[in-house]
């Protein structure tokens, strides 16, 4: 897949942030700057910003508290999990075409 990068990305992220849900404008930013450093390269800086922000509302939505805290004692490696957090973000992925 042409975006796992990014949203392997963010995935990995989520799992290292308090709950989703909840999210601090601060936590909230930090994912959003984590996600575009770890993209670099392949988009330009405006597109990496769209994509990660879109990932973060998608994120914050799709997962609850507990969700959150759980991902974070079972690490990325649950298939049904990044499943979930790559088509919570997949509707983010026209922000890398403008």
């Amino acid at each position: 897949m042409r975006y796992l990068k990014l949203i392997t990305a963010g995935a990995a992220l989520a799992f290292t942030l308090p709950a989703a849900a909840d999210w601090t404008p601060q936590a909230r930013s930090a994912f959003v700057q984590q996600c575009v450093a770890g993209a670099q390269g392949s988009h330009g800086q405006g597109q990496l910003q769209a994509y990660c922000e879109c990932a973060a509302e998608k994120v914050s939505a799709e997962f609850t508290e507990e969700e959150i805290k759980n991902m974070g004692s079972q690490g990325a490696s649950d298939p049904a999990v990044r499943q979930r957090l790559m088509n919570a973000s997949s509707s983010c992925n026209a922000n890398l075409k403008r």
